[in-house]
């Protein structure tokens, strides 16, 4: 691919990403205003849940701009993947979600990963937050990392169908899978996913 069109690829998906940032943010401003002036303890709690929630997410997309638009650092501190999932898991517990389960015991003996963290971080709280939205209400959600080969794969397995975005349109899945794609190719890593049944499964694969 030429490189004009390749940063046109790229621009488009910067345009969606603040599309996708500008909807959870008149989200999160719908459930202010849904407030009731007499609102109990327990709806309020329920409110700054959603909203916790939704500004997580946003961040994260948010985050994925820079790494999105720019080359790959050299890596000089490659990252011990038991620290990138207790990281995911402190940023889904602020959000007070407790569908999702971390399988930090894969992680133990593992070799460290040849990548910057923080786009991988945000790669994958993303796809951790479309399993939720994809999964049934009281559905899991489960991470872990294993080895493969000369790669680490981090794996997002959820309960719900894999939904195509509508179309090929960017958004929802389909924008998070293109991002991830283009960040990940630029650091010698892929995504796959799949769905079999009502379950699936989002691979990030990563040099070690």
């Amino acid at each position: 691919m030429a490189e004009g069109s390749a940063s046109s690829d790229r621009l488009d998906l910067v345009y969606a990403l603040n599309h996708e940032i500008a909807n959870l943010l008149a989200a999160a401003r719908m459930q202010t205003h849904l407030i009731d002036a007499d609102a109990g303890a327990a709806e309020l709690a329920n409110v700054a849940a959603t909203i916790g929630e939704l500004s997580s997410r946003m961040g994260s997309l948010l985050a994925q701009i820079g790494p999105l638009l720019s080359s790959a650092p050299e890596i000089t501190h490659p990252i011990d993947p038991s620290e990138v999932l207790k990281g995911l898991q402190r940023d889904i517990e602020e959000s007070c979600e407790e569908r999702v389960r971390f399988d930090t015991e894969s992680a133990a003996g593992l070799p460290s990963a040849a990548i910057d963290p923080d786009p991988l971080h945000h790669i994958l709280l993303t796809l951790i937050y479309q399993a939720i939205e994809e999964s049934e209400p009281d559905g899991a959600v489960a991470v872990a990392v294993s080895a493969s080969g000369a790669s680490l794969v981090f794996a997002v397995n959820g309960e719900g169908p894999i939904e195509d975005g509508g179309g090929g349109v960017l958004c929802g899945r389909t924008l998070a899978h293109a991002v991830a794609d283009a960040i990940l190719r630029e650091r010698g890593g892929r995504i796959e996913v799949r769905s079999s049944g009502d379950d699936s499964r989002a691979e990030v694969t990563v040099p070690i």
